[in-house]
């Protein structure tokens, strides 16, 4: 079973999940890399230009530096093969760390809207940040440089029209549990609210959930 199904409720169902494009680790790993190199010609240099240093003293620290550039490329790599964002019929979630794994839970009721930045290299290699905007704690959740950012934010804005009730679907049996109604009802009013429902038709959704307590 992948990572990503250990995340997922009971009767949840796995709608999208995607990653950070490959092009930033690899920045990073392109940096470190050269970051290497410079610290091995500073190894070769030093001694030659400051010769009242000690020599065993420059190779020791630059060799230590070189460790330890050389780990945090490593960690970089670990915590990007780690990380997904999972779309879910219920919620969004972002997994972090490396060592220490973080899930960052946004559910669905809480996302108030998306939005996708892209810069002209992301535009030309494929990736982006959405922003979740929600009405939590958390504030605004961004999902930087992830891949195929246009799919995520159409996924999280189609489960999310399926959560509303908008698209065909029962507004009462978006899930299977039983959901809280007077929730259910601040919903109903979000969407008369934006424009989704008419007064009459909210009215009806009303009286029909009001009916089924």
């Amino acid at each position: 079973m992948s990572a990503s199904r250990l995340l997922l409720g009971a009767n949840e169902e796995l709608v999208f999940q995607t990653r950070q494009h490959w092009f930033i680790p690899l920045m990073h790993l392109v940096t470190d890399l050269v970051l290497i190199v410079l610290l091995f010609v500073a190894g070769m240099v030093v001694p030659a230009a400051f010769p009242q240093l000690p020599s065993e003293l420059v190779y020791f620290a630059t060799a230590v530096l070189s460790i330890s550039v050389a780990l945090s490329a490593i960690t970089e790599l670990m915590r990007w093969r780690r990380a997904r964002v999972v779309v879910t019929d219920r919620r969004v979630l972002q997994t972090q760390g490396v060592f220490v794994g973080s899930v960052i839970d946004v559910g669905l009721d809480t996302i108030i809207e998306t939005a996708l930045h892209q810069t002209w290299p992301g535009r030309v290699l494929g990736f982006g940040d959405v922003d979740l905007v929600t009405s939590s704690l958390e504030g605004t959740v961004r999902c930087s440089s992830i891949e195929r950012p246009a799919a995520l934010q159409t996924a999280i804005d189609t489960v999310r029209a399926r959560y509303d009730g908008y698209l065909g679907q029962d507004v009462v049996r978006v899930y299977e549990e039983p959901r809280d109604v007077r929730a259910l009802l601040e919903q109903l009013a979000a969407l008369r609210d934006r424009g989704v429902l008419s007064a009459a038709e909210f009215e009806a959704k009303k009286r029909d959930v009001l009916s089924r307590i």
